[in-house]
């Protein structure tokens, strides 16, 4: 006799799926994300994809599942969905395409395991062996997709190639920068205020009883200092601000024609401030935004000058900006490199040129030598999606991509 599961339309099994993550100890963070967006199902998806947003099914794919090879999947998807692997990575997903593939569906499967690592509640899908690796549980999509390129460069393989529509081992396609700016900003708000949502049902169902307060999927809603623009202005301008002074010589003109006799005021800049930028992969996409802001600030602060270093293994770029051109630096901005990374290599050109700033700003994503040397100046380290680097000087803010 055939069981109630093999009776159910496709569409119910899924929905079925929906209740059970629910209801979960755990899994219930992710019940408001997976009713964002639509559900479809679509024999032109070999497996499963989605777009950040909506989420399709293959019926041949999915058609055998198992209830819990159903849920493992659905909350694949969901999970790619929560860390907005569709939309946030963009750069990164289209200069190493297979990669990006990989490194995502490593960390959402390592996430979904790790929280029912008994496989009480779910199991691995059999048609296509999930991408799984114990060394990754816990890493940040670059901090994995960063070990894959260095992999396949050391065994000789290209990290360019390939392509972001499934591959060996990834369980689905994920469909890129489709949704429209507007919608995608909408999705954004959705899903967070529904792993809010996700997170209060779930301690509800752990204060009954029912299971840990914790797991790996608290990594969701985790609370971090993302507040790096208000830390890079409070050190730019405490070190590079202008000094204000007055002076008769000229007088006030506008309350000269009063006959009121009045100093005016100007600024002195003081020196110069460096940023040097790891020219990295993982690191084009930040480049408007934290420029952006560079550039707003020094605006304001108005140092005599920002010299901006491009480095990798060596100085491979220097660009100078004049006070006229603060408001121009990220369009005006010419990154060149983007291979290895060896940050002493920033100290080593300062000395050599004799460069002796007000400060200095690094920007990297933290993945350098461990006994790299600084500048010897005040430092501000910019380290990108990573938490677990901090630097051995100066201060360390955190830039979230």
């Amino acid at each position: 006799m055939s069981s109630i599961w093999e009776k159910m339309a496709l569409n119910d099994r899924i929905v079925a799926c929906h209740v059970d993550i629910s209801n979960h100890k755990d899994f219930a963070t992710l019940s408001g994300v997976v009713y964002v967006g639509d559900v479809k199902l679509d024999e032109s998806i070999v497996t499963a994809a989605t777009d950040g947003r909506n989420v399709y099914y293959a019926p041949s794919f999915i058609g055998d599942m198992t209830r819990k090879q159903l849920r493992y999947l659905v909350l694949h998807e969901s999970l790619h969905k929560a860390l907005h692997h569709c939309s946030a990575y963009l750069n990164l997903c289209k200069k190493y395409p297979a990669l990006c593939n990989k490194a995502m569906d490593y960390v959402v499967n390592g996430t979904i395991e790790e929280t029912d690592p008994t496989f009480a509640f779910v199991e691995r899908p059999t048609k296509v062996a999930p991408l799984v690796d114990a060394k990754y549980l816990g890493w940040s999509f670059v901090e994995v997709l960063q070990d894959l390129i260095k992999e396949c460069e050391e065994s000789g393989g290209d990290p360019t190639a390939g392509s972001g529509e499934g591959g060996e081992g990834c369980l689905d396609g994920h469909i890129l920068g489709e949704l429209a700016e507007a919608l995608q900003t909408k999705t954004a708000q959705e899903i967070t205020e529904a792993l809010h949502q996700g997170k209060m049902l779930a301690k509800r169902i752990q204060d009954r009883g029912n299971g840990r307060n914790g797991s790996a999927l608290d990594r969701l809603t985790r609370k971090r200092d993302t507040n790096w623009r208000e830390h890079m202005r409070d050190f730019i301008t405490q070190l590079c601000e202008g000094d204000d002074y007055s002076r008769f010589a000229p007088p006030n003109k506008r309350l000269l024609p009063q006959g009121i006799l009045m100093p005016s005021h100007f600024s002195e800049s003081t020196g110069e401030l460096v940023v040097a930028c790891d020219t990295s992969g993982s690191m084009m996409g930040l480049y408007p935004t934290v420029f952006g802001e560079i550039a707003r600030i020094c605006e304001n602060v108005k140092p005599e000058q920002v010299r901006v270093l491009w480095w990798e293994c060596n100085i491979e770029g220097e660009q100078i900006f004049k006070p006229q051109d603060f408001h121009r630096i990220p369009e005006l901005l010419q990154p060149q490199g983007g291979g290895g990374t060896r940050l002493t290599c920033v100290s080593e050109y300062m000395t050599e040129k004799k460069i002796k700033p007000k400060a200095t700003i690094i920007l990297s994503d933290g993945y350098i030598e461990s006994d790299y040397i600084l500048p010897d100046c005040p430092i501000l380290f910019g380290v990108v999606d990573n938490d677990n680097f901090v630097s051995n000087k100066g201060k360390t803010v955190r830039i979230y991509s």
